[in-house]
């Protein structure tokens, strides 16, 4: 009796690890089927771009995901060519639109640390003395660099990629002092500063390092003059 509810138990067992492994095959293919639908930065030239570029495994992990994202978007509100000229078709690289990620990801790495600099984030202890040290000087840095990224962000727009570099890379010397001055800063607060300060730069030349290799936009045509006026002596 013993060994047969043995064997039964030893049968359940097994037939639940195989239910189990089979559930976790079926889950597995099923996410590689989503991620096959949805594209991944591997599946594009993202890859080949990126390492003409600064921190190419950067640019693919976080910029490749972001620009076939918003490539996406766009094709689904645009599916005629439109869509294409404004970010690329989804699965090629438009640089210029691998430019405007990278300097949104800036961004987004700069709010963050104005909001630390000027003491909106709770848990930061603006008191403590090598904190002060680093307050001091980056919080009017900062907000410097990040205008000088919403410059560069205008300016791109406009396609006035010079001004758009020159700005770009006044923002990584504003931001390069600051580094500088929080290199003191010990535990978690050091840890979020330094990740920030880094993410912030790095996606800056990359975005430096793709606007030198955009194309010149063309001009858009003059307005025909008007033709000159006779007087009649």
């Amino acid at each position: 009796m013993a060994g047969a509810l043995s064997v039964r138990t030893t049968m359940t067992t097994t037939q639940l690890l195989a239910a189990v492994l089979s559930l976790c095959v079926v889950v597995s293919l099923s996410l590689r089927g989503a991620d096959a639908a949805r594209g991944t930065p591997g599946d594009s030239p993202i890859v080949a771009t990126c390492l003409t570029g600064p921190y190419p495994e950067l640019c693919v992990g976080e910029l490749g995901q972001r620009l076939l994202d918003v490539q996406t978007v766009i094709a689904s509100a645009a599916p005629n060519q439109g869509a294409a000229k404004i970010a690329g078709a989804p699965g090629q690289v438009d640089v210029k639109a691998l430019v405007s990620v990278a300097l949104e990801a800036a961004s987004e790495a700069g709010t963050i640390l104005v909001s630390i600099f000027e003491g909106k984030l709770p848990g930061f202890n603006t008191g403590v003395p090598d904190f002060k040290k680093c307050l001091g000087n980056c919080t009017v840095t900062m907000k410097s660099a990040m205008q000088k990224l919403h410059g560069a962000k205008a300016a791109l727009h406009a396609g006035d990629k010079q001004v758009a570099k020159t700005l770009a890379l006044r923002s990584v010397a504003d931001v390069s002092s600051c580094t500088i001055s929080c290199r003191e800063l010990n535990g978690d607060v050091r840890l979020i500063v330094t990740q920030s300060l880094t993410e912030f730069t790095k996606m800056l030349q990359i975005a430096i390092g793709f606007i030198s290799k955009m194309k010149s936009e063309p001009k858009p045509p003059s307005e025909p003059q008007p033709p000159p006026t006779r007087t009649t002596p």
